[in-house]
């Protein structure tokens, strides 16, 4: 008989908090699902906690839904969080090489890294991941895995990605609060990257936009490490409440209407009038014009919105450094038409990311609003981390399309 264990990750995104529970094989690396369950986000704005109380109600809500559906009970769990608490930079790093024969071990990839970590943060910024990119050896750049070479002297490039600690603190809080542990936690666009991305994307060159409720998290990667990290404070809720307005109808009618029309086509061959009360939608105006709805609202806010994104990869300078083009995910990206709208105002590929399909009973989840979280248990599996574990770092050629660098996973909190 297989071995397996049971894990869980937590999702903390702007418009849903969303739990997973997986059954891992460590022979074959597979998981397969047994329980899930999406809650709105009541008690959290833009992804950050803004009533404890409810948050907690909230996250034990999502918890024990997907509790019923798995037969299991959770304790533990890896967390990831979206944005716009987190922040990016890049660091170098130098040590000397510690053996007497100059050999580099991973002791002096710690150094390397540990001296990387040696910068002034901005203030309540506290570091969630070190990410090694690239090394260099005695003056020979490129390095990607110098464990085993000769030197003296070891310089490393890293990507620091770096979180707002009172949001952490408050998350933690409200996890102690329901008896959950968190065993570490991750950037979101990490997990979905690992959800939604080949490894010849990563390698090329590609940028990861993550469309959530009310952010959209941009994550750029390159040489099969993250390269940027940003975020734009708009998302698919910009496209609800522009339909709530233009349609006189309330957020949660505007809500169906979005993610019936995300289904429909300008070719679908029939009347322009669409009757809401097949959107289980019934009042006083209960007919609205497709072409109007997509051509009028939609369609304007996804111009602005993908307009935003391609202008800030475009300001940091990284226009020519994804040559594997754009991949959309997220709940947003499933929105009528924007992967046609992306493609005729970005000059690359587009494609919309979604996760893949796992085994196990349940089947719904492989739309893009579930990559971070279907990623969360894919970044985690392989991590060796255990609720047992006190280690937080992952062995460095253990997550996938990561295998060429490490990930240093800190203490959640100091």
């Amino acid at each position: 008989m297989q071995h397996s264990k049971v894990i869980s990750a937590i999702d903390i995104g702007t418009f849903k908090i969303t739990t997973i529970v997986g059954q891992y094989f460590e022979s074959d690396h597979k998981i397969n699902i047994i329980g899930s369950a999406s809650i709105p986000a009541v008690g959290f704005k833009k992804g950050q906690i803004i009533n404890l109380e409810t948050a907690s109600r909230t996250i034990t809500e999502s918890v024990e839904s997907a509790e019923r559906m798995a037969g299991v009970e959770i304790n533990s769990a890896f967390v990831s969080l979206t944005a716009p608490h987190f922040e990016s930079l890049n660091s170098h790093g130098i040590t000397a090489i510690g053996n007497q024969n100059g050999e580099i071990s991973n002791d002096d990839i710690n150094r390397a890294v540990e001296a990387a970590k040696a910068v002034t943060l901005p203030a309540n910024k506290e570091i969630v991941h070190v990410i090694p990119r690239v090394f260099t050896v005695d003056g020979q750049e490129g390095v990607i895995d110098p464990i085993g070479m000769n030197g003296v002297r070891l310089e490393v490039e890293t990507h620091l990605i770096l979180a707002s600690t009172p949001a952490l603190r408050n998350l933690n809080k409200c996890l102690e609060d329901i008896g959950i542990k968190t065993i570490s936690l991750a950037y979101s666009g990490l997990t979905a990257a690992k959800a939604c991305l080949t490894d010849t994307e990563t390698e090329l060159g590609v940028a990861l936009i993550d469309i959530g409720g009310s952010n959209t998290t941009i994550t750029l990667f390159s040489e099969n490490s993250p390269l940027f990290s940003s975020c734009i404070p708009i998302g698919a809720n910009n496209i609800t409440a522009d339909l709530a307005i233009g349609l006189r109808l309330p957020l949660s009618d505007s809500e169906k209407i979005k993610i019936r029309l995300s289904h429909f086509s300008e070719k679908r061959g029939f009347e322009d009038e669409i009757d809401l009360e097949q959107f289980g939608i019934i009042g006083d105006h209960n007919k609205i014009s497709f072409s109007t709805t997509l051509n009028g609202i939609i369609k304007p806010r996804l111009n602005e919105i993908i307009g935003l994104i391609w202008n800030e990869i475009c300001s940091h300078g990284f226009q020519n450094q994804i040559p594997a083009g754009i991949v959309l995910t997220g709940g947003g990206a499933e929105t009528l038409e924007i992967k046609k709208i992306a493609s005729d105002l970005i000059p690359l590929s587009i494609r919309i990311g979604e996760p893949p399909k796992l085994g196990g009973i349940v089947d719904d989840i492989t739309n893009p609003s579930f990559s971070s979280a279907i990623g969360t248990l894919l970044f985690f599996a392989d991590s060796k981390l255990s609720p047992k574990s006190s280690s937080r770092k992952i062995n460095f050629s253990s997550l996938g399309i990561y295998k060429k660098i490490k990930t240093f996973l800190e203490p959640l909190l100091p």
